[in-house]
């Protein structure tokens, strides 16, 4: 990994780091309590942040796996070296994260309100596809060590990923239903 991988780490984890204490100020004010000492911001922010570094960890092993075979099986996406793929898999989760929060639920909101109904789980899905397919496309063109050919090669990615999170989601709720099934005859 190179310096500007490094630069680009440390400063997702510095906005974390003041975003949590930007949080626990805003807490401590809502709930009209005096804002927590500094010897306990001290320890409680990194606390905090291990709690959201550590699952963003396994998930950009995960992602650089995904991104890894993915890469060796198509010609869609290419990778100078492995640093690369790790900044490209922080980013994409950062994006999601931001884009699944903030966006998608904005586009859909406006969409309902210009339709005038309930937009359907259909159309959630295809803005979804849509906007990481964008998030991806962007993100691959901007890095130097990201080849990627086209804006299709991102939407198959993203329809690629989206497959999988729906069969996990399958399995996750066939397995819930297993085990309410299975304490009912209890």
């Amino acid at each position: 990994m190179n310096t500007s991988h490094w630069i680009v780490i440390f400063i997702l984890v510095l906005l974390l780091l003041l975003a949590l204490n930007l949080i626990i100020n805003y807490i401590s004010r809502k709930n009209q309590e005096k804002s927590p000492p500094i010897m306990v911001k001290i320890w409680l922010v990194p606390v905090l942040a291990t709690l959201i570094i550590i699952p963003l960890a396994v998930f950009t092993m995960v992602y650089n796996l995904f991104f890894y075979s993915f890469g060796e099986i198509s010609n869609f996406l290419q990778f100078e070296n492995f640093g690369d793929i790790t900044v490209f898999s922080i980013l994409i989760i950062t994006g999601f994260i931001l884009f699944e929060t903030l966006v998608h639920p904005i586009i859909v909101a406006l969409l309902n309100y210009g339709l005038k109904k309930q937009v359907s789980i259909y159309t959630r899905n295809a803005i979804t596809i849509l906007v990481d397919s964008f998030i991806i496309y962007i993100l691959a063109s901007s890095f130097d060590g990201i080849y990627i050919t086209d804006f299709w090669s991102a939407l198959s990615i993203s329809v690629f990923y989206h497959i999988i999170e729906w069969v996990f989601t399958l399995c996750y709720k066939s397995f819930k239903k297993k085990n309410k099934n299975n304490s009912n005859w209890m």
